[in-house]
């Protein structure tokens, strides 16, 4: 959503919503996550390690399909 930074407890809430939501049976896959957010999330040694994460939407959307064994055809 923009946001520019973020901090320890951010970046929990973060993961703990993600969990909850596999925990549900949804598949999660985390989009967007600027370069600065990314380098905070590694400083902070949060693990994404069960997430699957895309560079922005379209890689998100492009992932989603390929799990449900769908492909995208460019015109």
């Amino acid at each position: 959503t923009g946001v520019p930074v973020i901090d320890t407890a951010v970046a929990n809430y973060l993961l703990q919503t993600a969990r909850a939501a596999q925990l549900i049976g949804a598949q999660v896959i985390l989009v967007g996550i600027g370069p600065e957010i990314a380098q905070t999330i590694v400083q902070l040694g949060v693990d994404l390690g069960r997430l699957t994460v895309g560079a922005n939407l379209q890689n998100g959307i492009e992932l989603a399909f390929r799990r449900l064994g769908k492909l995208i055809v460019r015109q």
